[in-house]
């Protein structure tokens, strides 16, 4: 019986309803992006330790095999994504996403057992496999257990988590032995695994395979009321209502045949697009140099190790993400986002305004100050929102597709920027990178107010009229009739 194995409890009563196991199941479905957090952090704590004398790799690893570490990750994902993908619909989200906890497993059990420089890439390969399954299927789950007062917070957590991955292994990194790190960061999908084997397939996939029954236990649990209770019965429905359309499958060809929904398609994957090309990744990526300049400045007395460098904007990245947690559904997704992305626009533009400028020009203490407040606008909105307004603008029969599609296309985007950042800067200098990084940042919050609909609490077909122009087209015969 469902409500057997369900055990978490709630201190509200069951007649009151409550959110609790819904954001603490949205905590545990997101287990494995936070072992990915770990992953992309884990080379800044370890790469001296690697290529150094007491290395535990044997030889040590050079700079090219760094360069491999880190970029490897990129490659495996988009392919995982299309995998993972197929599987969330046909054999369900619950099943895929414990297949997406194995390969990230088996990557740092690799890594335990041998440190030589091709292990470590084959291990980094499989945990980027693993991730990129749970990049698409991660924001499926928790959108489909979310009711909407609560599905834009819920939706957050896939990047708030990758930023407390990426805390945890630089604190970790500092202070414990290399091995023990291993263990640690092992357990993580291995606990995932355990537990969410006794959790429950999602109400919407439930329904789709004919299991109304175990649907309304499932949604009775999740809101914390009787599975006999009116709202139950209505949810349960609107879900069955919901999933009549059309077969259940990845499948472009129907999203390209519905108009509406393929111009969703394009307003989602430019939305996704923009914070790739943001560039708040390759601040991150350059961050130490940035950190190495500023010290230097006599005009500030900053100087930091690198991983305390780290820490310090893996901290700013936490607060980010705890504000979009607290703010996305108090404010919306349009405002949240536009306003994140004026604030990085303006950072950007700073920082390559700082390497413009002859050193001494500006305190050394400008770059720090852009760089964590870009940090910030990035986890705040620019990351964790897009994949909110990609899960809210499509139907239970595309929301799969769609998923797949957008992560494969900005996964490889991630991949291919890592690789251009550094020849980009030799061509034409890192103050003009970074002022392109801002014109995009700011060029976005004029797309976001003319093209993108608002998506908090409102049914898709709300937002597909407003994609159409129709409650503007309504507006306009209102007026048009009451001036006859």
């Amino acid at each position: 019986m469902v409500n057997k194995v369900y055990k978490v409890t709630s201190d509200k009563t069951a007649s009151g309803g409550s959110k609790h196991n819904q954001i603490l199941m949205s905590i545990v479905v997101c287990l494995p992006i936070l072992a990915y957090g770990t992953a992309m952090g884990w080379i800044s704590p370890n790469k001296a330790l690697l290529m150094g004398d007491s290395s535990p790799s044997d030889p040590p690893v050079s700079e090219e095999d760094v360069s491999w570490m880190a970029s490897i990750m990129f490659i495996f994902a988009p392919i995982a994504v299309f995998i993972y993908g197929v599987a969330a619909d046909k054999f369900g989200r619950k099943n895929a996403l414990l297949c997406a906890s194995v390969p990230i497993s088996l990557g740092w059990a690799v890594k335990l057992i041998c440190a030589h420089p091709i292990a470590l890439i084959g291990a980094r390969a499989l945990i980027g496999f693993g991730s990129g399954g749970a990049f698409v299927v991660c924001p499926l789950y928790v959108k489909e257990i979310s009711e909407d007062s609560i599905r834009g917070m819920t939706g957050t957590f896939v990047i708030f988590s990758q930023t407390a991955g990426n805390l945890l292994v630089f604190v970790l990194g500092d202070l414990l032995p290399f091995q023990t790190v291993l263990w640690i960061l092992l357990a993580i999908p291995l606990i995932h695994f355990c537990i969410f084997l006794r959790l429950p397939e999602t109400p919407s996939y439930l329904v789709k395979c004919g299991r109304n029954e175990e649907t309304a236990k499932v949604l009775g649990w999740l809101r914390s009321v009787p599975p006999t209770d009116k709202s139950i019965t209505e949810e349960v429905d609107r879900l069955i209502i919901e999933q009549t359309t059309s077969e259940l499958k990845f499948s472009p060809r129907l999203l390209i045949t519905d108009k509406t929904a393929l111009k969703a398609f394009w307003v989602a994957l430019i939305v996704n697009l923009t914070r790739e090309f943001c560039g708040c990744i390759a601040v991150l990526v350059y961050a130490s140099h940035i950190f190495a300049e500023a010290s230097k400045d006599p005009a500030t007395s900053i100087a930091l190790s690198p991983n305390k460098q780290s820490i310090l904007l893996a901290a700013v990245q936490i607060v980010g993400s705890f504000m979009a947690c607290q703010l996305v559904d108090r404010v919306g997704r349009k405002p949240l986002l536009a306003v994140t992305s004026v604030v990085a626009g303006c950072s950007m533009c700073l920082l390559g305004t700082w390497f413009y400028l002859p050193r001494g020009a500006l305190a050394g203490w400008v770059p720090i100050a852009a760089l964590c407040t870009c940090i910030f606008a990035d986890a705040s909105g620019l990351q964790p929102l897009p994949f909110v307004i990609m899960t809210e603008m499509f139907s239970f029969q595309l929301r799969g597709t769609v998923a797949t599609l957008i992560m494969a296309i900005s996964l490889g985007t991630d991949f291919a920027l890592l690789k251009l950042f550094a020849p980009l800067n030799t061509w034409i200098g890192y103050h003009s990178t970074f002022w392109i990084f801002s014109v995009i940042c700011l060029s976005n919050v004029f797309y976001l107010i003319f093209c993108v609909p608002e998506t908090k609490m409102r049914s898709l077909e709300d937002i597909y009229a407003d994609l159409e122009g129709r409650k503007k087209k309504k507006t306009e015969s209102v007026v048009e009739t009451n001036y006859v």
